[in-house]
């Protein structure tokens, strides 16, 4: 088995989150899924989580068909319709889900603070946990996001 992954971009402001499951290819480069999932920020909890756990278990392995990818073919930042990458990047913060080992019983919730020193806020909870405690841990995730500054 592999370690899955699913990233979140998650804005608040835009009331929106975007939700790309992952592929890793046979030299481990982990990319983006075309299909992107999209929520409004306001979703419930419930709803949030059970997307999480849906698009979690869509990591697959699968070689990237264009090895010379662009901004153009981030399927993330095609999905939030945003004029430009630095928007996209202003206005989303990102927040990592990966399996803790390769079996998955164990999620690793790492929030992205956009700091200078690369300092992140990680939470770890049960694969299992009930779908509104993921929501919750991804909304209070954010609200640290937004609302701490790390330098």
């Amino acid at each position: 088995m592999l370690v899955k992954m699913v990233v979140l971009y998650v804005s608040s402001e835009l009331n929106s989150i975007l939700i790309a499951p992952q592929y890793v290819d046979e030299s481990w480069i982990r990319y983006e899924q075309e299909d992107i999932e999209q929520l409004d920020f306001d979703c419930t909890d419930e709803s949030l989580g059970e997307a999480i756990k849906r698009n979690f278990d869509k990591f697959a392995v699968k070689n990237m068909p264009n090895t010379k990818r662009t901004t153009k073919d981030w399927p993330a930042y095609q999905a939030s319709k945003l004029k430009t990458e630095t928007e996209f990047e202003h206005h989303y913060f990102k927040i990592s889900i990966n399996g803790a080992n390769d079996a998955n019983i164990i999620m690793v919730f790492e929030a992205d603070m956009k700091s200078k020193h690369d300092i992140n806020v990680t939470s770890s909870v049960s694969a299992h946990a009930e779908n509104h405690k993921l929501g919750r841990l991804v909304k209070q995730l954010h609200d640290i996001q937004i609302n701490r500054t790390i330098e």
